[in-house]
């Protein structure tokens, strides 16, 4: 299993939260895989490593990324990860589209590859080249979702490492992908995904993600 120094919840803790999301997912009818080696990505927006829940303030790296996966059926967190599924502050002021700085909405989505991000210098990531996201669009700069007119299509949403930036500062690692804060921790998530056995069998695999809202997992 991969685990981030800053984890230190125990067994209890993790499986009480994999239940926890199973139950959510489940209810809203999400796409949950079990086969062995199979993975499940997910990212939940508000909430900490242990899962507990938090202010969901702006600019912070205080969502969480996760991958979970059964073994003996049973379901197990493999990996957990300080993230950020909102863009920061630079990027919702200075956005890249007219329309505003992409916040992704809530749901599961079947489009990440296996990829390279970022311009000068890249790094293996999970790209948007599989398949539609939908974004709501913060044209009135407010930092959430209610009222933002819903946009989808390939917009490039990756999921990235987020340059090793301080918990508390978003900087310019996301316009709206979803990010691992650290490299060292993205690194041991992409070598977990790539473990999938239908990755393994297919290069051009295309991953699954789920984004679900902590106020809701309950």
């Amino acid at each position: 299993m991969w685990w981030s120094k800053e984890m230190e919840e125990t067994p209890e803790v993790r499986n009480e939260l994999v239940d926890r999301i199973i139950n959510y997912m489940r209810l809203h009818a999400y796409e949950i895989y079990d086969e062995p080696g199979e993975v499940n990505i997910v990212y939940i927006e508000g909430m900490n490593t242990d899962g507990t829940l938090n202010d969901d303030r702006k600019n912070v790296f205080n969502d969480i990324r996760l991958v979970f996966e059964y073994k003996d059926n049973v379901p197990i967190i493999t990996g957990i990860w300080e993230g950020t599924t909102e863009p920061s502050i630079l990027w919702t002021e200075r956005p890249m589209n007219p329309g505003g700085a992409a916040r992704i909405k809530f749901g599961q989505y079947q489009a990440w590859q296996v990829g390279m991000h970022g311009h000068k210098i890249k790094h293996e990531a999970l790209v948007q080249t599989g398949g539609l996201v939908s974004v709501h669009r913060d044209l009135n700069k407010d930092y959430i979702r209610t009222g933002d007119k819903i946009d989808t299509g390939y917009f490039g949403i990756n999921q990235h490492w987020g340059y090793d930036l301080p918990r508390e500062d978003l900087g310019s690692s996301s316009a709206g992908c979803l990010v691992g804060r650290t490299k060292n921790g993205h690194q041991k998530f992409m070598s977990l995904i790539k473990e999938d056995p239908r990755y393994k069998a297919d290069k051009r695999f295309i991953f699954t993600t789920t984004i679900l809202p902590g106020d809701e997992i309950n």
